[in-house]
């Protein structure tokens, strides 16, 4: 590794250590109670910890794992969970007069290295990992060095699959807010475009920084300069055809967030209770809940979440 590329390990260490609220800190414990110690390490992030929030939303949460067979749940639950990566589950913790509520996603170490790495042609992972993220457990010093290394890949590879979409120079801003809607693009997404903006607007600071560090990692030659103010990078010899790719993670990516839909619905682990919240939050539109009546439930959910996209509740 580089000095460079230990510069961006360095920066994800510093991220990892933000404090987080009180309430996080109360779901990490019940997590570990209610999974044992197959729990390697637990990650927050989302706008809850932008926010520093714990009350006005779910608090979003990434558990590692050493196995998925080894957590208490059912090996039905666990055998999905491997095929098609994470399952969610939904934890309600009431405290002191407070209550928490709280989604996590399990995943296992090795498989949050490789999903966040480039070798990975979705970016499910590598573009929320490459956000900002807290360190609320980590079972011992290696399991903390997995999640940095892992997070720090995913900023890599963000910046990587992002420089060839743009003419070089290309400014900081214009490489995450362009890959970072295209990555709300790959999924059955309830929040407007505008999002990628906000999220970038949040911390542009902190996106120069890993941008700047992350460049030693890539596999073509790329540096960072400062134009009126404002921090480019200028890239040489990216890889062509990156718009085609992206076409086709886009429909690949919308056929997978519906295949991880309908496996919520087989898990029955609340995940599709969230979703469908989510998505009447942001549009304003009603889900038909007679789904959940039906023979054949998983089919007619499939069948309203295409009538749901078709009507615009999500992209």
């Amino acid at each position: 590794m580089t000095a460079v590329a230990d510069e961006l390990a360095q920066l994800i260490d510093s991220e990892l250590a933000t404090p987080v609220p009180a309430g996080a800190a109360l779901v990490a414990e019940r997590i570990r109670a209610r999974h044992g110690d197959g729990v390697r390490a637990i990650v927050f992030y989302g706008s809850c910890l932008r926010a520093r929030d714990d009350q006005h939303s779910l608090l979003d949460f990434y558990v590692l794992v050493d196995s998925y067979w080894t957590l208490g749940t059912r090996r039905f639950y666990a055998a999905l969970n491997r095929l098609l990566p994470p399952n969610v589950y939904y934890l309600m913790v009431s405290e002191g007069g407070r209550t928490v509520q709280a989604k996590y996603a399990i995943v296992s170490v090795a498989d949050f290295a490789r999903y966040n790495s480039s070798r990975t042609f979705q970016p499910y992972f590598w573009a929320r990992f490459a956000q900002p993220c807290a360190l609320v457990y980590a079972a011992d010093a290696a399991a903390g060095a997995a999640v940095r290394d892992a997070l720090a890949s995913a900023v890599a590879t963000f910046v990587q699959r992002g420089l060839p979409l743009l003419p070089s120079p290309c400014s900081v801003a214009a490489l995450w807010t362009t890959q970072l809607t295209l990555s709300y693009g790959a999924e059955l997404r309830a929040e407007r475009s505008a999002v990628a903006e906000q999220l970038y607007a949040a911390a542009p600071q902190r996106y120069e920084r890993v941008t700047r560090a992350a460049l030693a990692r890539l596999p073509f030659p790329a540096a960072a300069e400062t134009v009126d103010g404002t921090m480019q990078v200028r890239a040489q010899g990216a890889p062509g055809a990156a718009a085609a790719l992206w076409r086709v993670r886009r429909a690949h990516g919308k056929l997978l967030s519906l295949l991880r839909i309908l496996k919520s619905g087989l898990t029955q682990e609340g995940s599709v209770d969230y979703a469908i919240w989510k998505v009447e939050r942001h549009s304003g539109l009603k889900i038909d809940p007679s789904w959940r009546e039906k023979r054949h439930p998983i089919l007619a959910l499939g069948e309203e979440v295409w009538r749901m996209y078709r009507k615009g509740a999500f992209r």
